[in-house]
């Protein structure tokens, strides 16, 4: 992300509060503004335009979330795949998670409706998660990004079958993915 002003922090901090509580249906102008206890004509003079707006609110929020996730599992090589996935998966179902999480499906819907500004944003925190991941993959792998990527959808997909209630089901795709399955 780009160096911000006080001012702008000022705005995102609390647009994120906001879009952390309520999720993204509500990320229009008007309501963003409010949380911030702005204008909409504001957001705009500080962040261009809406989508300046959405990518510098996205960007704050994955920077606030990979800032609590180093906090949680630090930047160690763990011994095995499944072991990285499993402490990954425990943070991301804690409730310091649950509002990312919830923003998180929010921008993948928003990027399966073509919405630019999401898709754009949602692509680069994918790839800054694969290096996130890549540097506490055990030693020695033989592909980290491919590793990475896996671990990655592995972890998507446990957070949609979670969304609807399908814990189980992503549970026993972590256990396989655990295994030799997951090598």
């Amino acid at each position: 992300m780009n160096e911000i002003s006080a001012k702008q922090e000022k705005v995102l901090a609390a647009m994120a509060a906001h879009v952390l509580e309520h999720g993204l249906t509500t990320a229009s102008l008007r309501p963003l503004a409010k949380a911030a206890s702005t204008s909409d004509r504001m957001l705009i003079y500080h962040f261009g335009d809406k989508d300046g707006v959405i990518g510098a609110l996205l960007g704050y929020l994955a920077a606030g979330f990979v800032s609590g996730l180093d906090m949680a599992i630090p930047a160690e090589r763990f011994a095995t795949k499944g072991a990285l996935l499993a402490a990954v998966v425990a943070v991301m179902r804690s409730p310091m998670a649950a509002g990312y999480a919830r923003v998180w499906l929010d921008i993948v819907a928003a990027s399966a409706r073509r919405e630019i500004a999401y898709a754009q944003t949602g692509g680069a925190i994918i790839e800054g998660f694969v290096a996130w991941v890549t540097v506490r993959l055990p030693d020695g792998e033989q592909n980290p990004d491919r590793a990475a990527r896996t671990l990655l959808t592995v972890l998507e997909g446990t957070l949609v079958m979670d969304a609807v209630g399908h814990g189980d089901a992503a549970d026993a795709a972590i256990a396989w993915f655990s295994g030799d399955g997951g090598q």
